[in-house]
């Protein structure tokens, strides 16, 4: 299943590049397939490929010898010995039992930096389709008073041939188009530049079109932050480790031995075998294991306090942004609301003198960043809820 799932999802990146598929239908890809393809797309950056150069043995502890002695006798009628013997360090059972825990342990710190890295990929397509959401609306908003201010260029050039207005009127409304076109191609340039940052990171062209997530109830559970749970993994691992090089891990000694009396008498064979079994029911460590496992003790706690910390912070101002984008939405709100009613006021001093005119164009205008003020403030909730999921370690 997980085969078919990537192969559409290389399928999806590559029908995005190709003019003949529907844009419509790619509009609909939803966030967790924006991020499962850019987890695919970047798979291959930053990995060393290939299996690891070493390999544990579930029962030798380290290489074995052989060990080749001869003895000569200085005595006319005296023995001379050749001895052949064979040593196999043998994992004890504390040696096995860390040697287990190391194996699972990878295993889940595997699992875990894949998770870590979705949440990367996944903050990474919040910041660009979020940038880009908001951009697109300040553009929008820019060709809006664009369009009005032609219209009202058309009636003031009409006006200025009849000769019933003057050159400061139809200059005024240039330069406000002017103006507004500078911001126009300003965010048309910043929007087009989170696009070509979300088709690079997912490999699609075209933006999905719904990106609010749901909102989060309760208090985060840092536990299960990726990060933090990476670095508790880790530190089970290098406590492993310590105590799988320790004494209470001493190998057993398994010793097969052959000797050859050469005698002038008599010749004679010997065979045997020894085993040397270290008593770990004695908790005795060397003073290296002890202070290895307190440096790595101090410096794990620290980190964990750190990024702890720093979770909590992040979230903590999250929150304090986001009471601030509510209490100021409902402010933008009023606010838009009154200035459409001023517009409506004014629009009797369109016919009046110059001065008039100009009040008039600038209250329109100021009404336009007025309803922008209010929309953009309320992308910027919806932003703040997918940075407050990615603060969390909550993945798309």
């Amino acid at each position: 299943m997980a085969i078919f799932t990537r192969l559409g999802i290389v399928l999806l990146a590559m029908l995005a590049a190709t003019p003949a598929f529907s844009a419509s239908s790619l509009s609909q890809l939803s966030l967790t397939d924006a991020v499962s393809a850019a987890e695919q797309r970047q798979s291959g950056n930053g990995r060393i490929e290939g299996s690891t150069p070493y390999q544990s043995s579930n029962w030798l502890a380290a290489i074995p010898s052989i060990g080749i002695s001869y003895l000569a006798s200085d005595e006319n009628q005296g023995t001379d010995e050749t001895e052949l013997s064979v040593s196999l360090p043998i994992k004890s059972g504390a040696g096995r039992k860390y040697d287990k825990q190391l194996r699972q342990l990878a295993v889940n710190i595997q699992d875990t930096e894949a998770q870590r890295r979705r949440l990367y990929l996944s903050g990474l397509v919040r910041e660009s389709l979020w940038s880009h959401r908001i951009a697109q609306a300040r553009k929008q908003f820019s060709e809006k008073k664009i369009t009005l201010l032609e219209e009202l260029l058309e009636r003031q050039q009409a006006l200025f041939e009849a000769r019933s207005a003057s050159r400061y009127s139809l200059l005024l409304i240039q330069q406000e188009i002017t103006d507004a076109q500078i911001l126009q191609q300003s965010f048309d340039w910043e929007a087009e530049a989170w696009r070509q940052r979300f088709k690079a990171l997912t490999g699609i062209a075209t933006i999905p079109e719904d990106i609010i997530e749901a909102a989060l109830e309760g208090q985060p559970n840092y536990n299960q932050h990726p990060q933090l749970h990476l670095l508790d993994l880790r530190w089970r691992r290098q406590q492993a480790v310590i105590a799988a090089g320790s004494e209470s891990s001493t190998p057993w000694t398994v010793a097969f031995t052959a000797k050859q009396l050469d005698n002038p008498q008599f010749d004679e064979n010997q065979y045997g075998m020894a085993v040397e079994i270290p008593i770990s029911t004695i908790n005795i460590s060397s003073e290296s294991s002890r202070a290895d496992w307190q440096e790595a003790s101090r410096s794990y706690w620290q980190s964990r306090d750190e990024l702890q910390l720093k979770l909590k912070q992040a979230w903590d101002s999250l929150n304090g942004e986001a009471d601030h984008l509510l209490r100021q939405q409902a402010l933008l709100d009023e606010s838009a609301r009154i200035s459409q009613q001023l517009v409506i006021e004014s629009r009797s001093l369109l016919d009046e003198n110059e001065l008039a005119r100009e009040i008039w164009v600038r209250r329109l205008l100021n009404d336009i960043d007025k309803q922008a003020d209010a929309a953009i403030n309320k992308l910027q909730i919806g932003q703040n809820l997918a940075m407050k999921r990615q603060a969390t370690g909550i993945p798309l």
